[in-house]
Formats: structure tokens, C-alpha cells, sequence
């Protein structure tokens, strides 16, 4: 009961995220990212060819780019210092995980008319870590078991648009994942021995062996600019789906319904240069098993995004 009021005390309250990202290029078709996200830093480069059309233009032939292909593999690491965005290689990084993505984006935008470009997206990590417990409670005896995670994940994302000055501009876009990852158990605190001087301290150790977690989450949003202005709209709904612990299947245990409203604004149109500021409004509904929290969750969320691309969601 404790922990549902928590919850429900903080869910009144907006969540906060930050994402920064930065792009630039190497060599032509190649490019450099790094992204500080969540206390993770991933960094690699992003290989691009596109495909050159020619449209008629007035009789005179125009070159513009047709369909693209990307590849994106990159390493995502844990910040050594969080506060100081600094991250350290050495031999006691025991967490990494590897990243492979790959995009192809072809583009039916005519020479006048409308503008329709679709992007499929997919992307398969692959990561490991080294969780280290002590099940007897004494730190003289510990294990270190190195445990593997591994996601999959599907996007497709649509752009539409009349093409004319301030026409409305849509994005719908849809993204299924499935993960399965490893997680440490919580530290608890363990009364020390006596000492010396007849004083009684306690240590906080980790005691349980970590479990793992599988979940599948289908999402959709609809991005929706006027053609107008600093702002943006994202109506987006969730279904999230969490298996049993130390089972690789998602399905049959606890399933959860979220709706978010977001409200995006722009201080700079420039895409180039682009900061993205959303809040949201959020309500999640438990459809099937029962977990910690209430059945209906509500509360609002704020994003802050650096670099990203005009109407990118997922």
C-alpha cells in the first residue's frame, strides 16, 4: 500500500527527460554520432547512400535525392560521472551493449504536389554485464555472474504533406520492441559485527542474484504540425506488455494501456539547430495481472531534446 501511494504522490508530478545529440560528418556519406541519454552515452558512426533522381522541372532537369539506405552501428556505455557527462574505459567497464541499426527511407515527392516519404527502421542490441551480489551478506564471499541482454525493435515512420506554403504537415509513426535485460537487485542494509570500540554499524550490500525481464510494446503517435508557428502535436498510446522474471515470454502476466497527449515547442525552426520541448498529460491502465501500482495512473511528463529531427518521435 506504501508504495502505491508513492507512486500515486509522484505521478502528480511532471517526469523530466533530457536527451542531447550531436551529428557531425567525417567523410562524404559518413557520418560521426554521439547521444547522452539516460546516464548512457552512445557513440559510432552512420554510414549513408542515397539514390539520385532528376524531376522536370519548366523542361530543365533537376536533381534531388530519392531513396536512402543507412547504417548505423554504434556501442552505448554508462556514464562514468553523470553530473559531469564524463565516461572512462578501462578494465573495469563490465557494461556495454552494442547496437545495430539499420534504415532504408524512399521518398514519392513529385516535382509539384503533395509530399509522401516513408522510413522503415530496425534495430537489434546486444549487450552484457557483470552483476556482482553477496549472498551470505559478508563481503568476503561475492558472486559475479555475467548475465546477456538483447532487444529487437521495428519503426516505421510516414511523412505527408500538400507540399504548398503553411500546408499541414503529418507523421504518423509506429515502433514494436521487444527486450529482454538483466537487472542487479536492490542493495539492502546489513547490520555489521560489533567493532572494537562497542559500536554497531550498518553496510549497504546487494544480497539477491540479479533477474532478468522480458516486455513487447507495441506504440503509435501521430505527429501534427499546422505549417504554422512554434508547435507541434503528438497524440501517442502505448500498450506495454511485462513477462514473469527470468522467463524470455512477455506475454500473460501484466499488461498496461497508456495514453499521452504531447505538446511540442520549437524556440528555433531551424532543423539544423533544433530544440524540442515537450509536456504531456499521461494515463496508464492495467489490463491484465496485478502489480504495485494502481489499476488507473495518471500524472504528466516533460522532454527536452536537442539536435533532433522536425516531428521525430520514436
Amino acid at each position: 500500500m506504501k508504495q502505491k501511494l508513492l507512486y500515486s504522490f509522484f505521478a502528480l508530478y511532471s517526469f523530466m527527460s533530457y536527451s542531447q545529440e550531436a551529428k557531425f560528418e567525417i567523410l562524404p556519406y559518413v557520418n560521426g554520432m554521439t547521444s547522452i541519454k539516460e546516464g548512457n552515452i552512445e557513440v559510432g558512426p552512420e554510414f549513408i547512400w542515397n539514390s539520385i533522381d532528376s524531376v522536370d522541372i519548366g523542361g530543365v532537369k533537376i536533381a534531388k535525392i530519392g531513396d536512402s539506405f543507412t547504417l548505423r552501428p554504434s556501442i552505448r556505455l554508462p556514464l562514468t560521472n553523470k553530473t559531469e557527462n564524463v565516461l572512462q574505459i578501462d578494465r573495469f567497464t563490465s557494461t556495454w551493449k552494442g547496437i545495430l541499426a539499420v534504415q532504408y527511407t524512399f521518398d514519392n515527392t513529385a516535382a509539384s504536389g503533395s509530399i509522401s516519404r516513408h522510413s522503415i527502421n530496425t534495430q537489434f542490441e546486444y549487450g552484457s554485464a557483470i552483476y556482482k551480489y553477496y549472498p551470505t551478506a559478508n563481503k568476503t564471499y561475492e558472486e559475479k555472474p555475467t548475465k546477456d541482454s538483447y532487444s529487437f525493435e521495428l519503426k516505421y515512420i510516414g511523412f505527408f504533406s500538400k507540399g504548398a506554403v503553411n500546408a499541414f504537415q503529418y507523421s504518423p509513426q509506429f515502433r514494436v520492441r521487444y527486450s529482454y535485460d538483466w537487472k542487479s537487485a536492490n542493495e539492502v542494509g546489513i547490520v555489521n559485527p560489533i567493532n572494537s570500540n562497542g559500536i554497531t554499524t550498518t553496510s549497504n550490500l546487494i544480497i539477491g542474484a540479479p533477474n532478468s525481464k522480458s516486455t513487447f510494446s507495441p506504440a503509435f503517435s501521430l505527429q501534427i504540425y499546422s505549417g504554422k508557428g512554434n508547435f507541434s502535436y503528438a497524440p501517442t498510446i502505448y500498450y506495454d506488455m511485462n513477462g514473469k522474471k527470468d522467463t524470455n515470454s512477455p506475454f500473460n502476466n501484466i499488461n498496461r494501456l497508456r495514453f499521452e497527449n504531447w505538446v511540442f515547442f520549437y524556440p528555433s525552426m531551424d532543423n539544423a539547430k533544433n530544440i524540442k520541448i515537450g509536456i504531456t498529460p499521461f494515463v496508464s491502465i492495467r489490463t491484465l495481472g496485478n502489480d504495485d501500482f494502481n489499476k488507473i495512473e495518471y500524472g504528466g511528463m516533460i522532454s527536452i531534446k536537442f539536435g533532433t529531427s522536425f516531428l521525430q518521435f520514436f
